[in-house]
């Protein structure tokens, strides 16, 4: 028995080492395959909210531009669902774009066909800039944009010069101002228009003419993707939106009032009130915890 004995503790010593090291390694591979897992629903879910996301942005700008074009809209959204591999915009970035000129446009009083004229001219305008400038299209809109609200500097850096002397020129030249006064807001849309175009003929058709080539490519391909998305995003919207009206109109009633009654009667009275709320699902839920812990 004295010389087993060290045998078998020898034995169980190994035994067990080896055991721990294989559950060490099964703990090790769980916790990465379960992060791995995770990594990936999160991921999933991140690109799912995204895509709703757009989709919402998407609706939004369809709705907006219904309101401010009014029956010509459809020529703008015709406009917008080719915009992505003509210009390099997506579709929503299109509509947000167009829809931003016109409220400049429908202030300088113009209408109808005028009125979509003017916004995709302007659209088309901020992706040859882009284009012919090596910028973002976001980054040329939001340029032409300080230009109708005024603001020279952002489109110097795509060549363009607006001053109060060059905008009253172009205004003469529109046969919209004529004397010494200063220009009216609505003057210095329209001129500002024409001066915008006037000196940037070398940049227009820009997009078009460089559209082989890596920059343009990428930018299509941007918007493509973009595009995709929305459209993915549409299928799961009345999904998503049933679900949040369900937490607005049944879920976060609910937390509203177990929390006055933790306030006013204590945490017990809350939580019962909790299981209240929860109907015939509390009874599951507390069985479920007890099992759990």
């Amino acid at each position: 028995m004295a010389i087993n004995v060290p045998i078998i503790t020898t034995f169980a010593d190994k035994g067990v080492n080896a055991a721990q090291k294989a559950f060490g390694d099964l703990s090790k591979s769980t916790l990465i395959a379960g992060a791995a897992i995770g990594a990936a629903v999160t991921a999933v879910a991140a690109f799912g909210y995204s895509a709703i996301q757009k989709a919402s942005d998407f609706n939004e700008a369809i709705s907006k531009n219904t309101v401010v074009f009014g029956a010509i809209s459809k020529e703008v959204e015709n406009f917008a669902q080719t915009a992505g591999r003509a210009f390099g915009i997506s579709e929503t970035a299109a509509l947000k774009a167009a829809g931003t000129f016109a409220i400049f446009g429908k202030s300088a009083g113009l209408a109808g066909k005028d009125l979509s004229d003017f916004s995709i001219g302007l659209v088309t305008m901020a992706a040859d800039l882009a284009s012919f400038n090596n910028t973002s299209v976001d980054e040329a809109i939001n340029a032409l944009g300080s230009a109708l609200r005024g603001e020279a500097e952002p489109l110097r850096k795509y060549g363009v010069l607006l001053n109060d002397a060059t905008l009253k020129a172009a205004a003469t030249e529109l046969g919209i101002y004529s004397g010494n006064k200063a220009l009216t807001a609505q003057q210095k849309v329209l001129a500002a228009q024409k001066v915008i175009f006037d000196q940037t003929a070398d940049a227009q058709g820009d997009f078009s003419r460089t559209s082989t080539g890596l920059a343009a490519q990428q930018k299509i391909l941007g918007a493509t993707l973009e595009n995709i998305q929305t459209n993915l995003g549409q299928a799961f919207l009345p999904i998503f939106l049933k679900a949040v009206k369900f937490f607005n109109d049944e879920v976060s009633p609910a937390f509203e009032r177990v929390a006055e009654v933790i306030g006013e009667k204590g945490l017990v009275k809350g939580m019962q009130q909790a299981l209240y709320e929860m109907g015939s699902f509390g009874p599951g839920m507390v069985s479920a915890f007890k099992q759990i812990a």
